[in-house]
């Protein structure tokens, strides 16, 4: 199987942890590995070393090569030289795809997420890639929820199409935005929606012209990326023409407006680990609701996040608290608002403090 693994995120989110220079998927977020490297490890168990594509950013070309570099030929990591969201990522990658294996099927990953269960996640992903071997149609994994979730984005499973293997495929009546928590209990209770989880799988030829179709402008830079591969570097030709590229995700660009997409029901374990929220997840916490990563000393406080590996933490009175160490810098935020982490890398940027981001 051709497995894809997009990693050209900053993970603003997860500062001050994540950076410019050791982003969300560099960094161990579980005691486990990195996340780019559980990623290719999950893959490597339906794919060979040389059938892991990297689309990365090129700023981080060396340090994911660094850190999977046995796993992966570093002519399988791919550097865009600007960031364009999903949908040019793709594009790139399926034009790769298609010359060096023509139009066969691959599957697309997040490096960043975590995925348990990895026997169920397996055979779904067999089953993703027969079905779109036989069908002109574009996959995403839609995951079973399991709570009524406004962090994510969910899509609309309308008949099903087809049950392979234990594993129901639906066709996709319509993706929808992070719901208030209203709509998510009623998108749980309804049993037909499901959590978007942005994998996909798809062959080269019909995402190529589904993005065609949808996002001409993107078809017209990946044309002349194509038509210049034969005759000249990879990295010249991209550091030439992939700030043509229009910014946009492959979700908004194509999977909202296709008529062929195709939902598989993922009944495994999914976390986009999206927040540092989703820690509470990874980790087990305490009887006073604690989730301690790191040494710590606690005194009369619960429901708190800490994510400190390598100094003490001590916690006196508080509740609903979250605090990071990140070396040169901590954050200190309500639970509520981690969302808001964001505003603080983007505000040391405009303060000339890009150091720190």
């Amino acid at each position: 199987m051709l497995s894809v693994i997009m990693a050209g995120g900053f993970g603003q989110r997860f500062w001050p942890r994540s950076t410019r220079e050791r982003p969300k998927q560099l960094i161990d977020l579980t005691g486990k590995g990195s996340m780019i490297s559980l990623t290719v490890k999950r893959v490597r168990s339906l794919s060979q070393p040389e059938e892991i594509l990297i689309v990365t950013n090129a700023a981080q070309a060396d340090a994911i090569a660094e850190d999977v570099g046995a796993e992966i030929p570093r002519e399988n990591i791919v550097g865009e030289p600007v960031g364009r969201n999903t949908a040019p990522s793709i594009g790139l990658a399926a034009v790769l795809v298609r010359r060096r294996f023509g139009d066969a099927p691959f599957i697309v990953l997040p490096a960043d997420h975590l995925i348990a269960d990895q026997g169920i996640f397996e055979n779904a992903a067999r089953v993703a890639e027969s079905f779109v071997s036989k069908n002109d149609c574009l996959l995403t994994f839609g995951i079973k929820p399991s709570r009524p979730e406004t962090g994510y984005g969910y899509i609309h499973a309308g008949q099903p199409i087809a049950d392979v293997d234990k594993v129901e495929l639906f066709r996709a009546i319509r993706f929808h935005e992070k719901p208030t928590h209203d709509k998510a209990e009623a998108f749980l209770n309804d049993g037909s929606y499901f959590w978007n989880s942005g994998m996909f799988c798809w062959r080269p030829r019909v995402i190529l012209e589904a993005i065609e179709k949808h996002i001409p402008e993107l078809d017209v830079m990946l044309r002349e990326f194509d038509d210049r591969l034969g005759t000249e570097d990879l990295d010249n030709v991209l550091n030439s023409i992939y700030s043509k590229a229009p910014s946009i995700s492959i979700d908004y660009g194509v999977m909202e407006k296709a008529d062929n997409v195709v939902v598989l029901r993922g009944d495994f374990y999914w976390n986009d680990v999206g927040s540092w929220e989703s820690i509470r997840d990874v980790f087990p916490a305490d009887s006073k609701g604690n989730v301690l990563v790191g040494d710590h000393v606690v005194l009369d406080s619960s429901k708190n996040t800490v994510f400190s590996p390598d100094r003490t933490v001590g916690l006196i009175g508080v509740e609903d608290v979250v605090i990071v160490d990140g070396g040169n810098a901590i954050l200190v935020c309500k639970r509520d608002r981690v969302q808001q982490v964001r505003e603080i890398v983007e505000t040391l940027t405009k303060n000339g403090k890009e150091q720190l981001t």
